[in-house]
């Protein structure tokens, strides 16, 4: 009984406390080994055929070793069994006072717990008192509100009554002021209507003479700017045509550049001609070349390109506004 009631503690114990246990168990089983090479090296050694008396003496001492060993291994287990029992009276003790701690933990608890219910109470019962009192002061407002509504109504029908009177009071002078304006008004219409009438004949008279001297003045200033438009068209067309003989003399400088730089191919034929379109930058370096109108000549069209492209850049203008990034001129051969 007493050894099926120690395994569950050595069980518990070598659960809890895995390191000590095997340490223990280790320590165990080296002195268990330092005795028993002790053991075998005390062993007899091995001798000739002895005597009966030599054999019983071993057999004794054998015995008597064997006894040795199983006190100490005895009274190694009833260490061990005692580490297991104080250790297992430490687990008790420190399980005990883990259980008195978690009472004391639950006692403070239940009293922290009464003393918020506690609290609470107060807190309900003031809260109560304080509603009630809040209840009364509303009353006793709403009393005092009642009160001073009535004195309220009281005062506005006495304004009311007085402003009644001072309203009918008011009609009857505004009913007379009105009559009097009212006749007032009639008089004065009668007035404004002869002044309108004597405005309204001099303001026609004044217009129709605004209206006279108008019809004079745009007479003279559309003769004045026929006069005008005409002496600037004659100044336009004046202009035109220099600008038209500028640019006559512009293309005239760019053809007389190119025929200087064209090489006649030879066999060529005088009467060929093409009409070459020339596009320049703003200081008349050349940009395109194109010939329109010109003979199935392959050698007369190329020399006319290397011409062009070797006048560039062109001649500049004798006059900016003649200037074009497009000209157009007809190139026939020199004869």
């Amino acid at each position: 009984m007493a050894s099926s009631s120690l395994w569950p503690s050595v069980y518990q114990l070598v659960k809890r406390h895995p390191k000590a246990v095997a340490a223990s168990v280790g320590l165990h089983v080296v002195l268990l080994t330092m005795l028993s090479l002790s053991l075998t090296s005390s062993e007899i050694p091995d001798q000739p055929k002895p005597q009966a008396n030599t054999i019983k003496a071993v057999m004794v001492d054998a015995k008597k070793i064997d006894d040795e060993r199983k006190k100490r291994e005895q009274a190694e287990q009833k260490k061990v069994q005692q580490a297991l029992a104080q250790q297992k009276k430490l687990e008790e003790e420190k399980k005990r006072k883990a259980e008195l701690k978690k009472k004391e933990a639950e006692r403070k608890k239940q009293a922290e717990l009464k003393r918020k219910q506690e609290a609470e109470k107060k807190r309900l019962a003031e809260a109560e008192r304080k509603k009630k009192l809040e209840v009364e002061r509303k009353r006793k407002d709403e009393q005092k509100r009642l009160a001073a509504l009535e004195v309220e109504k009281k005062r506005k029908q006495e304004e009311a009554h007085k402003k009644k009177l001072a309203e009918e009071a008011e009609k009857k002078r505004l009913a007379e002021e009105a009559e009097k304006k009212r006749l007032a008004d009639e008089a004065e219409k009668k007035r404004l209507a002869a002044e309108a009438e004597r405005k309204r004949k001099e303001e026609e008279a004044r217009q129709k003479r605004l209206a006279e001297e108008a019809e004079k003045r745009r007479v003279a200033e559309e003769a004045e700017l026929k006069k005008r438009l005409a002496e600037e068209e004659q100044r336009v067309a004046e202009h035109n045509r220099k600008l038209n003989s500028l640019r006559q003399q512009y293309v005239k400088l760019i053809e007389q550049k190119v025929e200087s730089k064209w090489l006649r191919p030879t066999a060529i034929n005088s009467s060929l001609s093409c009409e070459v379109h020339v596009r320049q930058t703003a200081l008349g370096d050349v940009i395109s070349v194109n010939l329109q109108e010109c003979p199935n000549d392959v050698a007369f069209k190329n020399s006319i390109e290397r011409a062009v492209w070797a006048a560039s850049p062109l001649p500049p203008p004798p006059n900016p506004e003649v200037f074009d990034n497009e000209i157009r001129f007809t190139f026939r051969p020199r004869s």
